[in-house]
């Protein structure tokens, strides 16, 4: 076994393999000892199952050079992450991984506090909830969610009263679509989408990162590792707002699948329109990782994001479908130019998006582009507002 033993990275995601009392386990940062990852091996030659964790059910396979000599691991046919024997450096800036949640303890008294207000969230008609208890806001959110019949979503917007299905972001590195449904996203965790009510988006560029996963120890016990970062570049500007977190009933919604061999991400998602139970006003200072939120490089991103804008300002005419898109362009070799060093960025990011690049002769050229239906919707609504700017 201890021929697999080393760290295997995937991006800013890293994971340490080791033998521990006889046994193969994975761990990423913040994980507490007793909580790791069990690989179970199976009768195929360096093939493992995960016991376990986010993963749990889910093949490992560990790749070897032809010497013999460990290069990477494929989790789920779909992450592939690359072997290190030692730990790559510490980063300069923090990267907001390995956070765990404030301990949480519910005492007679609170707990009765928060039973009462529990009916009001399941009697409410989509208004602004009224707290007023002396205890943090996320800790009501962490005792609604224990009660595993809710659906918590995050916005800046404080007055959403029906959400709709339509997209407006996209989600990226999404290998195999579960992040860019045409629905409304959500989660059963009460912490996770406190992030998305107070990042204040108009003032970053580039993206964010977060997500939280849940793991457990040999008594059944569990714990969730949490992970939040922005562009590095805005970290030090304060980009925080106050904003609202939606408790949403929970029967339309589906669990999504964290790969497509198996496991269960904790997003959740409704392809029907869903009206809000109640809503909670929250403020930066009642997100409780605020301080311990990391940055990530964006560069690439920002690169895809200059190209993309060069191409849709090319745009004269489009053809739109259901899954695709076709740009007719104002041709020129320095646009030819952007247009090979764009796909294949986007195709980094968005795994899932498929390109055409058609020239019809003494016509036009055109640029065709299908994927997932939330990537595309996105994209139809860039082209269209562009095209609309041109008419005037």
């Amino acid at each position: 076994m201890q021929q697999y033993e080393g760290y295997f990275s995937l991006d800013t995601f890293l994971l340490e393999v080791r033998l521990r009392d006889g046994r193969l386990t994975a761990v990423s940062p913040g994980v507490p000892e007793g909580y790791e990852v069990i690989l179970q091996p199976t009768a195929v030659p360096h093939t493992f199952t995960l016991l376990r964790g986010p993963l749990a059910g889910v093949t490992a396979v560990f790749h070897h050079s032809p010497d013999g000599k460990p290069t990477g691991l494929t989790i789920g046919g779909e992450f592939e992450l690359t072997y290190s024997p030692t730990a790559p450096p510490t980063p300069d800036i923090p990267t907001g991984q390995g956070l765990l949640p404030p301990e949480l303890v519910l005492d007679a008294g609170k707990e009765a506090d928060f039973a009462e207000l529990l009916d009001a969230v399941l009697g409410g008609d989509g208004g602004l909830l009224d707290y007023t208890l002396p205890y943090p806001k996320h800790e009501f959110l962490r005792y609604l969610a224990a009660q595993d019949r809710f659906i918590f979503h995050g916005s800046p917007k404080a007055d959403i009263e029906e959400f709709s299905t339509r997209r407006t972001s996209m989600e990226l590195n999404d290998k195999n679509g579960r992040g860019n449904v045409q629905g409304i996203y959500g989660t059963h965790d009460g912490l996770w989408p406190l992030f998305f009510a107070v990042v204040d988006r108009d003032k970053i560029t580039g993206s964010i990162r977060n997500g939280v996963q849940f793991y457990q120890n040999d008594d059944g016990d569990e714990v969730g590792v949490y992970h939040f970062s922005v562009n590095q570049e805005w970290l030090d500007q304060n980009p925080w707002r106050s904003g609202t977190l939606y408790v949403l009933p929970r029967q339309t919604f589906r669990q999504m699948p964290m790969t497509a061999s198996g496991g269960l991400s904790n997003e959740w998602v409704s392809e029907l329109s869903v009206r809000p139970l109640v809503r909670l006003a929250v403020a930066p200072e009642d997100f409780p990782f605020l301080a311990q939120v990391g940055g990530h490089d964006d560069s690439e991103l920002i690169n895809l994001g200059t190209l993309g804008e060069q191409i849709t300002q090319a745009t004269t005419a489009a053809d739109f479908g259901a899954d695709c898109l076709n740009w007719k362009l104002s041709y020129s070799p320095e646009l030819g130019e952007t247009i090979l060093k764009y796909i294949p960025l986007a195709q980094k990011f968005i795994p899932t998006a498929r390109f055409v690049l058609r020239f019809e002769p003494e016509t036009a050229v055109w640029l065709e582009m299908s994927g997932p239906p939330a990537v595309m919707q996105v994209m139809r609504d860039r082209v269209e507002r562009h095209l609309a700017e041109r008419e005037k």
